[in-house]
């Protein structure tokens, strides 16, 4: 018997999917520890039992492992990082604290943008002394203008050992252009400390921008140790507990890779987690034939959210993270502080809900863990949604007293409320957040949300989805049947990707008659060959040499000229042909209006070429997941008092007895191992053909 795991690390719970050969599917949820990996093994141990063996022995039998993570973004949220040095082009030694102007509002809410005493410029992560200037220059075609003072580097980069830097990040100006100073430095960085982490632009990110590069740069080697001495712990944690084979990561576009290229990218991990949503969400779409997906994940910490377009979800190639711009590729996914552990507080007279989570330890009130501060859990459990007694499939007991008690002192009696209505006032509130951040995901692009199906999942999204799908303006929801670990299933089913890029600049005359003059088909494709060749030597050092599953998929960024963002533009065979480029050309003119609204392009303006992107794919073993097939009539399990204004009694169904195509109308609740899902008096629910749930606005 074969096992294939996925384990989604979120700051409240560790989630783990296991199929077998079968295609049977088992979900486990277990508390997320402060040593994260003997929280990782604590959960395998899980499915180790559940599957009656010792944890070697399902271990050896394990053929895929994937994980996502939190420890990068977690790092440097909470400015856990290493001490880090800089060495840049002399004279731009001050790059990262000159930053932008738009900088100083990266990571606002745009109600805040106007309060000049919010605004700030965005932390370096380095001291000023630990930044030296080298004798260099490449000029913008990448012609070397200044050659390395070798004497001089030698000398920077050894005043920073002294200063006892633990990473070193390279950043020359043009370096994107000719990478020739940035190795030697690296080299050299090399020859006097070996085991030092370097991290070089021009190998992270070879791009224009230069605050961003540099800010990018100076991120990775800050998390670089970090994350490689957790993906080394984790490693040696599995190998000694019987694992035998290839240990994979989840990055932020969607794909696994070898933990080696983890700890050389730590970048791309942070949005590691989430992105194990985004892709089962893409995965099920297409198997339900609904083109247009709302993603709504929502944990113990965070409520995660995300739009997949045509079947495919939206990239970003810049990301901001706390108040940092960063050249970060990613599945594009807006997040906020409110999940089932966000803690509830009474502010100015005001309640407000998050940022702020109990998270595992001590957790939510009704956890008994010590943890005092009400949480949307403890709403939940005390307007009667949640079943004390059946909490993680009944792993875990619940208090409801203890949430009553925290309701009452925190918010009921400051605000002046009966805590009943307390505990309904946080329930809307944290729906109204969560509606809010999934109404600014499709309205602020152009997309209706009336033309998307939302699907809900994590331990807390199927409880509140009916109330924000509602409110964010979607009338069809799918509740997933994996919906608690829905993240951990989207590892599971990942294939191996590694990108690479690369800035260039062409832009067209702007010659209406002639609109692709001034763009270059053969030097584009030029670039996409040197590309793929990078990629493909990256997976022969990884050991990976099966072409037979493997495939490419290139893009590119266009905007039109003087505009900063860029939009990425697939590109299906070669550009050489003259034709090609007229195509690419009309698919951006396409994507533009389509995301920006009919006639927001313009055919006269001039159009750019700004980076090349390219990725190579290794399609991973995969396993069919089994459908259920409960026997017998739809029947409820039993009854629950649930307040909505008053109490009332709604059945009660448990969602691995209820047939296939079996239906009901809300109020109802059904429990699941993991999750718990209200269907309020607005929806239907229907069992569809593979075991998820489908809720139908009636009114």
């Amino acid at each position: 018997m074969g096992y294939y795991v996925g384990i989604d690390v979120g700051g409240t719970f560790t989630d783990i999917c296991v199929a077998d050969k079968d295609g049977q599917v088992s979900v486990y949820k277990t508390p997320t520890m402060p040593e994260i990996g003997t929280g990782v093994i604590d959960g395998l141990r899980l499915a180790a039992q559940a599957e009656r063996l010792d944890l070697a022995s399902f271990l050896g039998q394990v053929e895929r492992f994937g994980h996502g993570s939190t420890v990068a973004v977690n790092a440097l949220l909470q400015r856990r990082g290493v001490r880090t040095g800089l060495i840049t082009t002399r004279g731009f030694t001050d790059t990262l604290w000159i930053a932008r102007m738009m900088a100083m509002t990266t990571g606002l809410p745009p109600e805040h943008y106007t309060h000049y005493r919010r605004r700030q410029r965005p932390d370096p992560l380095i001291e000023r002394r630990l930044v030296r200037g080298v004798e260099e220059r490449v000029d913008y075609r990448g012609d070397v203008v200044v050659g390395l003072r070798e004497d001089k580097a030698r000398q920077a980069i050894r005043e920073l050992l002294d200063e006892g830097i633990e990473a070193l990040a390279v950043c020359t100006l043009w370096s994107f252009r000719n990478p020739v100073h940035e190795r030697m430095l690296r080299e050299l960085a090399r020859e006097l400390a070996p085991s030092l982490y370097v991290s070089v632009s021009s190998d992270l990110v070879p791009v224009i921008k230069e605050y961003e590069r540099m800010a990018t740069t100076v991120v990775n080697a800050y998390l670089g140790p970090v994350v490689r001495s957790y993906l080394t712990g984790m490693e040696q944690q599995l190998k000694s507990a019987g694992f035998k084979r290839e240990f994979f990561i989840l990055n932020s576009v969607g794909g696994v890779i070898p933990a080696e290229e983890a700890a050389l990218k730590s970048i791309q991990l942070l949005s590691s987690g989430p992105a194990g949503g985004a892709l089962a969400s893409q995965l099920l779409a297409k198997q339900l034939n609904e083109p247009n997906v709302l993603t709504a994940d929502m944990g113990g910490t965070s409520f995660d959210a995300g739009v997949i377009v045509d079947g495919e979800p939206l990239l970003q190639n810049e990301a901001v993270v706390g108040n940092l711009n960063l050249l970060n590729p990613m599945i594009s996914i807006r997040s906020i502080g409110t999940g089932g552990g966000s803690i509830a507080a009474s502010v100015d007279g005001m309640l407000k809900i998050g940022p702020q989570s109990a998270g595992s330890y001590p957790g939510p009130a009704c956890y008994g863990r010590g943890g005092t501060r009400p949480t949307v859990t403890d709403a939940d459990l005390v307007l009667g949604h949640l079943n004390p007694e059946y909490f993680l499939s009944g792993k875990m007991k619940l208090d409801r007293e203890a949430s009553y008690e925290s309701i009452r002192k925190h918010i009921a009696e400051p605000l002046g409320f009966s805590v009943l209505d307390a505990a309904a006032g946080i329930r809307e509130v944290a729906d109204q957040q969560m509606a809010d951040l999934l109404r600014q995901s499709t309205l602020e692009r152009g997309y209706d949300p009336r033309e998307f199906c939302l699907f809900a999942y994590g331990g807390a999204g199927p409880v509140h989805a009916c109330a924000f799908g509602r409110e964010a303006g979607v009338r069809s929801i799918v509740v997933p049947v994996t919906a608690p670990v829905f993240s951990a299933q989207g590892i599971l089913a990942a294939d191996m990707r590694i990108a690479r890029q690369r800035s260039i600049l062409q832009r067209t005359s702007g010659d209406m008659k002639a609109r692709t003059e001034g763009l270059d088909g053969e030097a584009l494709e030029s670039i996409f060959r040197e590309l793929e060749n990078e990629v493909q030597q990256a997976f022969l050092r990884y050991r990976i040499a099966d072409s037979s599953r493997q495939y490419f998929l290139r893009s590119v960024g266009m905007r039109y000229s003087r505009q900063v963002q860029e939009i990425t533009v697939a590109i299906n065979g070669s550009l050489a042909p003259p034709q090609a480029v007229d195509k690419l050309i009309a698919a951006f003119d396409r994507i533009y209006e389509h995301r920006f609204g009919k006639g927001a392009g313009s055919r006269s303006a001039v159009v750019e070429i700004t980076n090349c992107h390219v990725q190579l794919v290794q399609a991973l073993p995969k396993v069919a997941l089994a459908v259920r097939s409960p026997k017998g009539p739809l029947a409820p399990s039993g009854r629950r008092r649930v307040y909505s204004k008053d109490w009332i009694e709604v059945p009660v169904y448990r969602w691995q007895e209820m047939p296939l195509n079996s239906s009901f109308a809300g109020p109802a609740l059904v429990d699941a191992p993991g999750t718990t899902v209200w269907v309020d008096g607005r929806h239907t629910a229907q069992v569809d053909q593979f075991g998820n749930l489908r809720l139908e606005m009636t009114s």
